[in-house]
């Protein structure tokens, strides 16, 4: 009697550490030691199917500074932008970079965001922003329809997500900023709201200290989170019905330790107590392909790495230098905190890479790999011929071989 009662604690224990999203090692979920296949430098061949150029157009309306989120509908780029993390603009350019129109509205009158962390395509063809406690809907062509204002509860903090994607179920799923219970937020067009996925007092705290590239991610089954300082990869049912562990990352030598966190810390007490460490690994970005997936990881100094892990043959490729092979021959493409992947469209990553970097691969090919260039790809050599340092970034579309 006494061990059936043991079990049935020890059987309830586990489960209230699940549901709160506990990063400990699972043995029912796939590992992925990131750490155990590093190479310094990584050759394109090594992953690297095809890689298109997309140059942004650049003109005095649309200076891009850092993007945070591309998403490609109907033949178009969706870009949001800012300056110095600043200044969010929305940009919209043609399959092949050329310029179409922006949406910059911040303000406080009708249709004007305070300041949008993120947006989203919606089944209606709806832009929508996550504004401060708005969602705000645009047409396709940038002209305001509604708002639809968000009043959360006070035991979850104001409504400001971080993170918006659609469902199927023509509602949102959000990321939210400054959390103090729960990480998700299912929320409906009549502002229905359903709080979920409690990661712990600790984990709630922990996401208001640090903002990562990606955190959720939709694929067209169901969608994926990783919020900040977890090592591990969560699904979500596409219903949002069941959330379950299905990927560890093991860090290891560079696994960051479980440091206790007095609920009075905040940003600057929690970095002191990290910069007593000799280093650490923390996901920065995630994207989810058909057979691959792709982990962005930044360390203590705030260097890259990319990861890449083949969900067919358990390959696992991790390096800080993605090296050209294919086309700009020699050239090196450094991943860094601010120069890492976190964006994709179906099965191709998009990555954006600012113009000196492919300007110097270019001028540095030999006069031989020059005419290689100009015959076998023609496109990049007259998109790498023409770039300018001052250009907006250029768009690498990046397709995936098996591997």
């Amino acid at each position: 009697m006494k061990n059936s009662i043991l079990f049935i604690i020890l059987s309830f224990s586990l489960l209230s550490c699940q549901h709160k999203g506990d990063s400990t090692k699972n043995s029912t979920i796939e590992t992925i030691p990131v750490f155990s296949n590093y190479t310094a430098e990584l050759p394109f061949s090594a992953f690297v199917d095809t890689i298109e150029l997309i140059p942004l157009e650049t003109t005095e309306d649309n200076l891009i500074g850092e993007i945070t989120r591309v998403i490609f509908n109907d033949g178009k780029y969706y870009i949001r932008s800012t300056n110095g993390m600043q200044n969010p603009k929305l940009f919209v350019f043609n399959e092949n970079g050329k310029y179409i129109q922006k949406i910059s509205k911040q303000g406080v009158g009708p249709g004007e965001y305070l300041d949008f962390e993120d947006f989203t395509i919606a089944n209606d063809n709806h832009i929508v922003i996550g504004d401060y406690q708005r969602l705000l809907h645009f047409d396709l062509q940038g002209q305001f329809l509604h708002a639809k204002k968000i009043e959360t509860p006070p035991t979850e903090g104001n409504f400001s997500p971080v993170e918006i994607l659609p469902t199927r179920n023509n509602e949102y799923l959000t990321f939210l900023s400054f959390p103090q219970k729960h990480l998700l937020l299912r929320i409906n067009n009549e502002g229905k709201q359903d709080f979920f996925f409690d990661p712990g007092k600790n984990g709630a705290l922990k996401c208001q200290f640090l903002r990562t590239w990606r955190a959720l991610f939709s694929t067209d089954s169901c969608f994926y989170l990783s919020y900040p300082y977890c090592d591990t990869i969560y699904s979500i049912s596409s219903d949002l019905s069941k959330i379950t562990p299905s990927y560890y990352i093991d860090y290891t030598p560079k696994k960051l330790p479980d440091i206790p966190i007095e609920p009075t810390d905040d940003v600057i007490s929690w970095e002191k107590k990290l910069s007593h460490l000799d280093d650490y690994s923390k996901t920065s970005s995630i994207g989810v392909g058909d057979d691959f997936l792709y982990i962005g990881i930044t360390d203590k100094a705030y260097k890259g790495y990319l990861s890449l892990y083949s969900k067919r043959s358990k390959k696992i490729m991790t390096a800080k230098k993605l090296v050209d092979d294919m086309y700009l021959k020699g050239n090196v493409i450094t991943v860094t905190g601010k120069r890492i992947p976190h964006n994709m469209d179906g099965d191709d990553i998009i990555w954006e890479i600012k113009p000196r970097i492919l300007m110097k691969g270019y001028q540095r090919l030999s006069a031989t790999d020059r005419e290689t260039l100009q015959q076998k790809y023609p496109a990049w050599d007259q998109i790498c011929s023409s770039l300018k340092e001052d250009d907006n970034p250029v768009l690498l579309r990046i397709k995936v071989k098996d591997f």
